[in-house]
């Protein structure tokens, strides 16, 4: 039976797959859609998008569901997780493609549905001690967005790769990756502890695609435009210090005349700045006019644990407590707006590319440059206030310049 827990009626995915799609509940299965009353599962899944489903697998920070399980359920579920392996296992030396069936036509009912009933009782007990995290529905929106971005493959110009082919290691990598058809960007929203996106193995290297190769990245449609907050971290420490300065113009323009007394350039301001920021040792009179790191630290970090604003926490020792704060804080506050703009973007032909820290890149379709004005404006109106942003247009990831309006 489909098991009712604290308003969460339990269900499993039985394929990921669109033309495969059906889900276990209720002590059926059921094809080609979700019934009303079902409302938790184990993962995500983007054939759920835009339903009000609680996830498991966010209740527990994103572990694996072996790692989630209670030791009560362990041998009864690596048991069935074994038996539906060695099913797709024999199907796969009988020279089967997997590719080419749904998985409820390779294994046989029974131990599917011996294999969800179990995986529904371990979601039972995550639902029934853990409480709903904060941030849900923001990884949701997280998974839909990477999910999306996933679904476009990167188009690849091979001519700067095969010029630097000779001399540069990464050009035949990424010729290799083309090779393989590995073009596509999966991003991995458990990667790190802070919450910065990584990208899973056998991924497009977007993460750190090297600059000088960035060229050979084209646009599907027109041109790309990348869009980057202007010191996401900084404007983060001023929004998390209470402070209701919000500069308008570049950060660190603004540090050099508003808030060190002796500096003349940009870049002198920049390393002083960040020479205190990093360092919880450090001591600077005319940044702690401006910044206020021990309010900071009292409100959010407490018994070894950084609990950020956005819904996270992520244990610490008292060196890494700010960074992790402000990397964190300052991530989810930019991703939160990509979100936005991916579904923004939904009915239009242009799409959100990539995104990379505190940066995004959209693959514009020229129909759709009228709506440029309203992204800019969706991205810098963040939850933690007015950020301001840069804009870069161009023909492949390198040779972006950058442009401004009103």
């Amino acid at each position: 039976m489909l098991k009712e827990n604290g308003g969460k009626m339990i269900f499993q995915i039985l394929d990921d797959r669109k033309e495969c799609f059906g889900v276990y509940g209720d002590g059926e299965f059921i094809y080609d859609r979700v019934p009303d009353n079902a409302t938790g599962t184990w993962g995500f899944n983007a054939n759920l998008s835009g339903l009000n489903i609680d996830y498991a697998s966010v209740y527990v920070g994103g572990k694996r569901i072996e790692e989630a399980c209670p030791e009560e359920l362990k041998t009864r579920f690596q048991k069935r997780e074994k038996k539906i392996k060695a099913f797709i296992n024999a199907a796969s030396n009988a020279k089967i493609s997997i590719d080419n069936l749904c998985m409820f036509d390779v294994i046989p009912e029974q131990h599917l549905r011996h294999y969800c009933e179990v995986k529904n009782e371990v979601c039972s007990h995550v639902f029934e001690n853990h409480e709903r995290p904060q941030n849900h529905q923001f990884m949701v929106d997280l998974f839909e967005m990477a999910h999306d971005i996933s679904q476009n493959n990167v188009i690849v110009n091979r001519e700067p790769l095969k010029k630097a082919f000779k001399h540069d290691g990464k050009a035949r990598t990424l010729l290799e990756l083309v090779d393989r058809k590995n073009t596509h960007i999966l991003y991995d929203i458990w990667g790190t502890k802070t919450g910065r996106l990584t990208t899973k193995q056998g991924s497009f290297p977007i993460m750190n695609l090297k600059k000088e190769l960035a060229d050979c990245v084209i646009p599907k449609n027109n041109l790309f435009v990348q869009l980057d907050l202007n010191g996401a971290e900084i404007r983060t420490l001023l929004a998390l210090s209470q402070n209701a300065q919000h500069p308008r113009e570049d950060i660190h323009e603004f540090h050099m005349k508003n808030v060190y007394r002796d500096l003349t350039t940009r870049d002198k301001a920049k390393k002083r700045f960040f020479a205190w920021l990093y360092n919880p040792n450090s001591e600077d009179y005319l940044t702690e006019r401006f910044y206020n790191r021990e309010y900071v630290l009292k409100k959010y970090y407490n018994n070894g644990v950084v609990s950020t604003p956005l819904g996270r926490k992520i244990p610490s020792d008292d060196f890494h407590a700010l960074n992790y704060l402000l990397q964190s804080t300052s991530s989810d506050n930019c991703m939160k707006q990509v979100c936005k703009i991916n579904k923004f973007l939904r009915n239009t032909r242009s799409f959100v590319h990539s995104v990379v820290h505190d940066s995004m890149t959209i693959d514009l379709s020229i129909g759709d440059r009228y709506i440029l004005p309203q992204i800019k404006e969706i991205f810098e109106d963040t939850q933690l206030g007015w950020f301001r942003s840069s804009v870069h247009i161009g023909s492949n990831l390198k040779d972006m310049m950058e442009v401004s309006w009103s």
